[in-house]
């Protein structure tokens, strides 16, 4: 399997488009990053397009949603992004309706780039709308790929209208790429997705800015952290109940919640209502630079997921040095092992707080700058980029994928 070549015999860049409704723009610059992480890490061997759409508001609704968005084309450090919009309404009117019109909206950037740019595939990330949009364009045309970055599985077959589109779109698809070997189980069991043509492929990161950190040692509290979106799955108020009750029984610690979100009005009265108040900040949703200080600041990296399809931050925090305590909640039962940390059981309150005390006491124990490494060999750009590249071949050449359904070790 060999790459397109000139009349010179010099190597072409296959050609590709990435089809992502979350994606970095001037409005929302850390949205969807881990979409152009990807394009970012493949760039010397994909001429890539990128089409991103941009959800608008009917006017009649303008009241009921707002949506930051960006208007017009720009660029991803010189990769030409398309931003098509197309009209968006409440999931709990017509959800079914935004493939669709994302797919009609998209069209003509769509035809601009077949004419141009003659690409060899389409990369779709997320089940829905994004993969749904993309399978309506492709049809007949290219080849596609989907991935499946994580709760796009879970909350699309919530409902047997989006169950149907998800099914479709994994039907159709020449591979399925999962973020983790317990996503890819489910992705067949719950979406029929075909186990010859479903690969594990992880996350990457920013390996240039996420970086390992010499830290100083402190005799005072420990200094734990967490990332996410603050929202019912992530599990803050277990965490928050767990920190309480370690606290009781004698753990010096203070944490600090990196994120925004819809939950964080009830966490705060959790906080309070456990008397954390002195022990718990939040952050807010920080910029890279901002969650980078952040990050240096602390002794270990604390996630308590109820579920989790893969777990980027997770990725970030160890490529910075921190041991992690996390939960076994997909994705993170194949990204922390003994020598970077600790995994508990979901759900769980009591289990999370005696696993913070074992960690305060073993902080010493961990060799923070073989954690990074590690974080760097499993997920850095380059092993990933190589993956994905493989894909991306055998794709474009219409043979069998190379790669199988297990997880990065």
């Amino acid at each position: 399997m060999t790459d397109v070549t000139s009349g010179t015999g010099a190597a072409i860049p296959l050609r590709g488009v990435t089809f992502a409704k979350q994606f970095p723009s001037p409005v929302e610059p850390l949205r969807g990053l881990f979409v152009a992480e990807q394009v970012l890490a493949t760039r010397d061997a994909v001429d890539w397009r990128v089409i991103a759409p941009v959800p608008f508001v009917p006017r009649v609704l303008a009241g009921l949603l707002r949506k930051p968005y960006v208007r017009g084309d720009d660029d991803l450090d010189g990769v030409p992004v398309s931003r098509p919009r197309y009209p968006v309404l409440p999931r709990r009117l017509l959800y079914t309706t935004v493939a669709p019109a994302m797919a009609r909206c998209a069209r003509g950037a769509w035809r601009e780039i077949l004419s141009s740019h003659r690409p060899a595939f389409v990369h779709a990330h997320a089940l829905y709308p994004s993969g749904a949009a993309a399978r309506r364009l492709a049809r007949g045309v290219l080849p596609y790929i989907v991935s499946i970055h994580g709760s796009d599985l879970y909350t699309n077959m919530a409902r047997p209208a989006w169950a149907a589109e998800v099914r479709a779109t994994l039907a159709d698809a020449a591979a399925v790429v999962c973020v983790s070997a317990s996503l890819a189980r489910d992705a067949v069991a719950l979406g029929g997705a075909d186990p010859a043509r479903t690969v594990v492929i992880p996350d990457t990161f920013d390996s240039a800015r996420f970086r390992f950190v010499e830290r100083p040692v402190y005799a005072g509290p420990l200094r734990l952290v967490t990332v996410g979106r603050l929202v019912e799955v992530k599990g803050f108020d277990l965490l928050v109940r767990a920190l309480g009750g370690a606290v009781h029984d004698g753990l010096d610690a203070t944490l600090t919640i990196v994120g925004a979100g819809p939950e964080r009005s009830r966490l705060e009265a959790l906080v309070a209502e456990n008397n954390l108040g002195a022990r718990i900040t939040f952050a807010g949703a920080l910029g890279e630079e901002a969650l980078l200080g952040k990050l240096a600041e602390a002794d270990a990296f604390v996630s308590a997921s109820r579920k989790e399809g893969f777990g980027v931050a997770i990725v970030e925090a160890l490529a910075t040095g921190l041991p992690v305590l996390a939960t076994l909640s997909g994705g993170p039962d194949e990204i922390v092992t003994e020598d970077d940390g600790m995994l508990v059981a979901p759900d769980d309150i009591a289990a999370l707080s005696a696993a913070l005390l074992g960690l305060a006491s073993g902080i010493a124990r961990y060799d923070r700058a073989a954690i990074a490494a590690r974080a760097l060999e499993r997920y850095g750009p380059g092993r990933v980029g190589a993956k994905l590249m493989d894909v991306y071949r055998s794709v474009a050449a219409g043979e069998p994928l190379p790669t199988t359904m297990e997880a990065t070790r």
